[in-house]
């Protein structure tokens, strides 16, 4: 059953061909500005995410190409000033598909210092382009620069041509980042399940949860999805399940949906919830701040 609704969502995926790229609103140049004060968060599309925690540099799943997967197209161009883009201090790839690990984005960030990616996903990162590369499992731990990474379960699937899924085993991850009193969970791609993120959210203090809302259509399901993507309403109750104090939605609007139908169920949900003050969700190229005041992480407010 997995197989088949992965093959009919790349069959209807190549459609997207057709679509016109859009340019976004925002095109920032964030590591041109620090303020050692702040923790900010770049949504650059899809689940490529530019956190400046601090002093340091993160990215997640960098993917500025304009497909993926060779058929997919991007809907709108990445919300960032690729131009300006420097090396950072940490690469965290989360699994092994397309859209995650993406080869010619990495190799724009030649230099950068830490990559971390899923056991059995070194096999596609490009070699000589990174001071130092960690194969990570669930639980463990890597101690970086003062940055203190844990791999954390999800549930999702492997199979970066597909039909290796039978043989890779689960080269799909979370991470869990701290620094300086302050946690960040990044979910990457995942179905839901309530006893991952109850656990989860039961040993860590959760401050800012970066997790997957999309694909959001009839091939995610109903209820919070399907076994490896939940939809909006799933994404909420990971949000909810692992106590973080606040959400920023990824994983939408970028490759295989755009707006519509899609972002009408993302805001529903945040409707639903009852915490939608506590979900920015943001447009492709706009940030969230947060600082942290008396030993509290808080949302700057626009």
């Amino acid at each position: 059953m997995k197989f088949l609704l992965i093959l009919v969502f790349t069959f209807l995926s190549s459609c997207t061909l057709f679509y016109i790229t859009l340019k976004p609103n925002f095109v920032p140049a964030p590591q041109t500005i620090q303020d050692p004060s702040k923790l900010e968060f770049y949504w650059v599309g899809h689940a490529t995410v530019l956190i400046r925690f601090y002093d340091k540099w993160i990215i997640t799943d960098p993917n500025f190409s304009t497909t993926t997967g060779i058929i997919v197209k991007r809907f709108i161009d990445p919300g960032l000033d690729l131009e300006k883009l420097d090396k950072v201090d940490v690469i965290l790839i989360s699994h092994t598909h397309f859209d995650h690990l993406d080869q010619s984005s990495l190799r724009k960030l030649k230099g950068s210092k830490h990559l971390l990616a899923p056991e059995g996903g070194l096999t596609y990162i490009p070699g000589d382009l990174f001071e130092n590369v960690y194969a990570v499992n669930d639980g463990k731990t890597l101690e970086l620069d003062r940055l203190k990474i844990t791999a954390v379960p999800v549930k999702h699937f492997g199979g970066r041509w597909l039909i290796d899924n039978l043989w890779d085993g689960e080269p799909y991850t979370g991470y869990l980042i701290e620094y300086k009193g302050v946690t960040v969970f990044f979910g990457g791609d995942t179905g839901y399940d309530d006893s991952i993120f109850k656990s989860l959210g039961k040993a860590h203090n959760i401050d800012i949860a970066l997790i997957p809302v999309g694909p959001a259509s009839w091939i995610t399901g109903g209820g919070f999805g399907n076994g490896v993507h939940v939809n909006p309403f799933g994404a909420v109750q990971i949000f909810k399940d692992t106590n973080a104090k606040y959400m920023i939605p990824i994983h939408h609007s970028t490759f295989y949906r755009r707006g519509g139908s899609e972002m009408e169920m993302i805001k529903a949900a945040m409707e639903k919830s009852g915490q939608k003050e506590k979900i920015k969700l943001l447009r492709i190229g706009e940030k969230a701040e947060f600082k942290k005041v008396a030993d509290k992480i808080e949302l700057v407010r626009d």
